[in-house]
């Protein structure tokens, strides 16, 4: 099992992200032996509430640029927003200029506001998206692309500079439509605020629509992020983990997502539960540390990285 990391890079109103903080715990995490720093996206959050927010790629290209080793994730990349050429640009650009680190995790999106705001269709998201990511990676890993459809026009384009490492590209998505999406075409899942039953439930529905059009499940990547509490007990924990996320997080409905996914209690009690995620097949786990707190950080990567890394 590998490791990651979820940064602040938006806050509920009133406040705004911290740079400072953001670099020092995203640094924190690298030499601590965490494998990825994921950030968040949107470009709108909230109207007469405004939570504050960064673009979340110019931002992994900012700490790219002061760290050396880490992975840069988006956790999701809401790609149907962005238009393919330019994102897949974008994400070239901080691929070849991090060194090969980039993951990019990506999905259609829920949020209305964001759609209107940039002349995209809402109720046409899963389509439009879909054809968005196809399109984004083949411009990421071909050369002399050209592409003709009702929404893109694109001719002879090749991408370069560009790293010679292949950017792993991850679906995000809950329904049954996003689950067979991912076994199809992604590179793997991104989950968030899910229970290991429940993530091994929909873990099933991918590994049948990857078999089912010829893919081979164990070949894509499997992640869940959740909030990580360590306390001085289960209780404390987890009162801590449901008021950080009422205070930051909007919990998809008519979806598993729940703050009862989070891992919380003294050290013991996260290894216990951090092994039922490994059981269930989760691959990479990433940590929401509750309040952004670099002490969480620091208390895994020292106390609770080490039983599952083996050095």
């Amino acid at each position: 099992m590998k490791f990651g990391i979820a940064l602040e890079s938006f806050t509920p109103p009133g406040r705004t992200p911290d740079v400072g903080s953001i670099l020092k715990c995203a640094a924190e995490a690298e030499s601590l032996g965490f494998e990825s720093i994921w950030l968040w996206d949107h470009l709108l959050l909230g109207s007469k509430r405004v939570y504050p927010v960064l673009e979340s790629l110019t931002t992994l290209a900012y700490i790219g640029a002061r760290t050396s080793i880490v992975k840069l994730a988006t956790g999701v990349l809401i790609l149907a927003l962005r238009k393919p050429l330019v994102v897949a640009k974008m994400i070239s650009t901080i691929q070849f200029l991090t060194g090969g680190r980039l993951i990019i995790g990506c999905a259609a999106g829920w949020y209305e506001r964001e759609f209107r705001a940039t002349g995209t269709d809402f109720h046409k998201r899963g389509r439009l998206f879909e054809e968005t990511y196809l399109l984004v990676k083949k411009l990421l890993s071909s050369q002399d692309v050209t592409y003709n459809s009702e929404n893109f026009a694109i001719e002879h384009a090749t991408l370069e500079p560009r790293h010679s490492t292949p950017i792993p590209m991850l679906i995000g998505g809950y329904s049954d439509a996003a689950l067979k999406r991912v076994g199809r075409i992604s590179d793997g899942w991104v989950s968030y605020y899910y229970k290991p039953e429940d993530f091994l439930e929909s873990w099933k529905k991918v590994e049948s629509s990857a078999i089912s059009t010829g893919r081979d499940p164990v070949e894509l990547d499997r992640v869940d992020i959740v909030p990580l509490a360590i306390s001085t007990s289960k209780d404390k924990g987890m009162n801590e983990a449901l008021e950080f996320t009422r205070a930051y997080m909007d919990l998809p409905k008519n979806t598993a997502c729940s703050f009862e996914s989070s891992i919380v209690g003294d050290v013991k009690d996260c290894v216990d539960q951090i092994r039922k995620y490994e059981e269930a097949g989760v691959e990479r786990l990433v940590f929401i540390p509750v309040k952004y707190d670099i002490d969480q950080i620091e208390k895994a990567g020292k106390e609770i990285l080490p039983v599952f890394i083996k050095k």
